[in-house]
């Protein structure tokens, strides 16, 4: 995945296709449904060299960005294929002077290498394969001070042709930043050590939200009580509200997950806690209007936790977790998936999200007087808000 706010957040970018003519960054979604090839080119902070990635819908490689290159781009944006009004200009937070880093610890990094150089890695007897994430996969090892279990997460075997590029770097120094930050929460996992696209966390045993929520219902378990449900949106929203406050400037956060779904929480004793922060995001600040600048991500947000505005590839806020969490609600109360995989599919639920529908709901739910019921509906109906400024 091409993490577009880091684009825009460390480098100055041109995102261009087609024949010269702006288009606002919110609008987005033309640009990244197009079967035309995309040429980003951008200058490498590292190295102090321009890059560029092209890509074909799903094929990416990244290079150096050569005289020949410019030369053929020029060319591409000069055939009649592309239509008049398929460019898109994204422009990155230095071409927009006003909005800078809330604080100082956002361009940071606290690498522990030796912490997880320590660790048995090669000894398969003390490490486990456990999961696979997007970016990263998970193993289990004994930490050798106190022989107790830590996760250990590293890249995936899909992603070593990309090894070592700023973009894969930045990706896990933020994931760490925002672990770093919320330490105090306990709500959110612990981190315990970091270095490069390695990370050493609290070990979650329990499984996750979403098989503790969907096994009940595939396998004719006995339902959750309304404290058992009341006790799963505590830890949620706790969580959100942890991660969206800590730092936070008038109410506006300094940093967001971006990919708040069930199995993003995971037990840990008699709670369920907040990880996984490889698509979050870092926010900066406009002083003048002293509001956060919104950011942009170019993938076209599959899932079926998303808020309207990702699946419109517009400009994003720290709102999309909070639609997540509405979804997450919705999960706890009925026991399935908003717009269940069985009855909708991935196209039908984008379609219907972004049209203002939200995920259908019985209802005796709504007739209940249990104030537990109440409760949990209200915390729902304020997250799933289609306007994401009127959202809690």
């Amino acid at each position: 995945v091409l993490l577009l706010s880091y684009r825009l957040n460390q480098r100055n970018v041109s995102i261009i296709r087609g024949r010269a003519r702006d288009i606002p960054h919110k609008d987005l979604s033309r640009f990244f449904s197009s079967p035309h090839p995309v040429t980003i080119r951008y200058d490498d902070p590292l190295e102090n060299l321009p890059r560029q990635i092209r890509f074909h819908h799903t094929i990416r490689k990244i290079k150096e960005w050569t005289e020949e290159d410019e030369e053929r781009q020029q060319g591409l944006w000069n055939e009649e294929d592309y239509e008049e009004d398929e460019v898109v200009l994204v422009e990155s937070y230095k071409d927009m002077p006003e909005c800078k880093t809330m604080h100082e610890w956002q361009t940071s990094q606290f690498p522990t290498c030796t912490v997880i150089h320590e660790q048995r890695l090669i000894d398969k007897e003390f490490g486990k394969f456990l999961a696979s994430g997007y970016f990263r996969q998970t193993y289990r090892f004994y930490d050798r001070q106190s022989d107790s279990p830590v996760a250990m997460k590293t890249i995936r075997d899909r992603h070593k042709e990309n090894l070592f590029t700023p973009h894969y770097l930045d990706t896990h120094r933020i994931d760490a930043l925002i672990y770093e930050r919320t330490s105090a929460s306990p709500w959110i996992t612990d981190i315990y050590g970091f270095c490069g696209l390695s990370g050493l966390f609290e070990f979650a045993g329990g499984g996750t939200m979403e098989d503790a929520i969907l096994d009940k219902e595939e396998e004719g378990q006995k339902p959750f009580t309304r404290i058992e449900k009341l006790a799963l949106a505590v830890d949620a929203t706790s969580a959100i509200a942890d991660l969206h406050t800590i730092d936070s400037i008038n109410g506006y956060s300094a940093m967001i997950h971006g990919d708040v779904k069930l199995n993003q929480f995971v037990r840990i004793g008699n709670m369920f806690k907040l990880n996984d922060f490889n698509r979050g995001h870092l926010m900066y600040w406009n002083e003048k209007k002293q509001e956060s600048c919104p950011y942009a991500w170019d993938d076209g947000h599959n899932g079926h936790f998303r808020a309207p505005e990702e699946y419109k590839v517009e400009a994003l806020s720290e709102k999309v977790d909070v639609f997540s969490l509405g979804n997450i609600i919705y999960s706890i109360i009925t026991g399935i998936y908003p717009f269940a995989k069985k009855e909708y599919s991935m196209r039908e639920t984008k379609k219907r999200v972004k049209n203002g529908e939200k995920p259908p709901l019985k209802a005796t739910y709504r007739e209940s007087d249990n104030p537990i019921d109440r409760v949990l509906l209200k915390a729902m109906d304020m997250s799933l808000i289609y306007r994401w400024q009127d959202r809690a």
